[in-house]
């Protein structure tokens, strides 16, 4: 099973495909992860570079209109950020892995969550800031939300009202207002293969296919390898490489005899192993371990951060962060009063159409017929009710012509000579 995942493919530098879908050497390369969240180093950077240069346009031209907006609503206008005060691709990277780093904080000591909750809770965070800056999206909103979709898209949902406090200043609003953000962000692409089973397939082969098995000093490593892997969460690696490279990586950096010597003899008995040479193995091996080892630790041994530099970043950003999508900013303010006038008006048209439609529906049989209370017509009684006719009675007669008795009063109204003549054959006729 590992000779299939680790496989690189012959398109090593995938990146979102539109091509028609092709079955791979894996359920892995069968997924939507590799086909639309798969790229080269060079890609990742060219999109972040294009996002944040297109994000500084939108901000720069939207706090212009916020100078307006403040003048229209009375308010104290504020002078626009200059240019030196927009963010970087690396400041909002910087920023982005300190909240990735909060992620798994929360999930460890706020809820108790399994680690396919942080892993996943992480990739989708990371996978947004694909897709959105972090000038236009500030990640204290996101991240809570991405770890609220997350325990539900692997089957370990926390109540929304046991959820909000362990965050501060959160609202419930906060959530349900951008989880579908984050979710078409997403691509509606909920799943995420991780790295965290490789970790533990490696461990088993391991153990089972060598002929004498470091089963001790496998179990020493285990430890460092789970470590390695929590760092790895913090870099690009799940865009650039397979979830088992990134195992196999993570146990290099731990146990880097046990996997050498484990390769030796691989290629020793299967020269094709992997579909790739030893050599080509080792590269890949290389690249992991040096984006794990980029990763500062603290003296536990668990990931951190630059906090001082993540604080200037974080004061900078609230300079220049788009105030079209900031609560509070009079930009904010004017256009959420345009859209709700601008609902307003949509309801009451769709009424308007509502109340014609039923008034039509009503009309189908014509007009309502108007009754004048000057001169009142008794209605036809349904039943009409007549004494026998008498022979005697020269007001009844049986018309020749007819099919019922005539009555000077009321009429034709039942029996008659024509209905006598019913049955009678064509020689009496004639």
């Amino acid at each position: 099973m590992t000779t299939a995942i680790i496989s690189e493919s012959a398109n090593a530098e995938a990146g979102p495909s539109t091509a028609r879908f092709q079955p791979g050497p894996s359920t892995y390369h069968e997924s939507s992860q590799f086909r639309h969240w798969r790229y080269s180093p060079e890609q990742l950077a060219q999109i972040r570079s294009e996002l944040n240069r297109k994000s500084v346009e939108v901000v720069a031209r939207n706090q212009d209109l916020e100078r307006k907006a403040q003048i229209e609503l009375n308010h104290n206008p504020t002078e626009p950020a200059p240019a030196a005060a927009y963010l970087s691709v690396d400041d909002e990277l910087l920023l982005l892995r300190f909240y990735c780093i909060q992620v798994s904080k929360i999930c460890r000591h706020g809820f108790g969550l399994p680690e396919v909750v942080e892993a996943t809770a992480i990739s989708y965070l990371k996978r947004f800031y694909l897709k959105n800056s972090v000038m236009e999206w500030h990640p204290k909103t996101i991240m809570p939300t991405c770890l609220f979709l997350a325990a539900k898209t692997t089957n370990y949902p926390v109540l929304i009202d046991a959820f909000i406090p362990k965050f501060a200043k959160l609202q419930a609003s906060d959530i349900i207002d951008t989880e579908f953000l984050v979710a078409q962000s997403l691509a509606f692409e909920f799943w995420v293969r991780g790295a965290d089973k490789g970790v533990r397939g490696w461990f088993l082969e391991f153990q089972q296919e060598q002929p004498s098995p470091p089963i001790s000093a496998l179990q020493a490593a285990l430890p460092s390898t789970l470590l390695a892997l929590s760092r790895s969460r913090l870099t690009d690696l799940e865009f650039t490489h397979t979830p088992s490279q990134i195992a196999l990586g993570c146990w290099s950096l731990s146990a880097p005899s046990i996997v050498r010597n484990f390769l030796d003899w691989r290629y020793s008995t299967l020269p094709t192993a992997y579909n790739m040479s030893q050599e080509r193995l080792l590269e890949i091996l290389e690249d992991v371990k040096s984006a794990i080892e980029s990763v500062g630790v603290d003296g536990a041994g668990e990931a951190e951060v630059d906090v001082k530099g993540v604080k200037g970043v974080d004061k900078r950003l609230r300079g220049c962060t788009n105030p079209e999508k900031t609560p509070g900013t009079a930009l904010y303010l004017q256009r959420k009063q345009r859209q709700e006038a601008q609902e307003a008006s949509l309801r009451a048209s769709k009424s308007l159409k509502a109340n014609k439609e039923l008034a039509d529906r009503d009309m189908v049989f014509g007009d309502v017929i108007q009754t004048d209370n000057n001169n009142k017509r008794k209605p036809l009684s349904p039943m009409i009710t007549i004494p026998s006719p008498n022979p005697a009675d020269k007001g009844a007669r049986l018309e020749e012509g007819g099919m019922g008795i005539r009555d000077e009063a009321m009429g034709m109204i039942i029996g008659g000579k024509g209905l006598k003549e019913v049955g009678r054959s064509l020689e009496e006729e004639e």
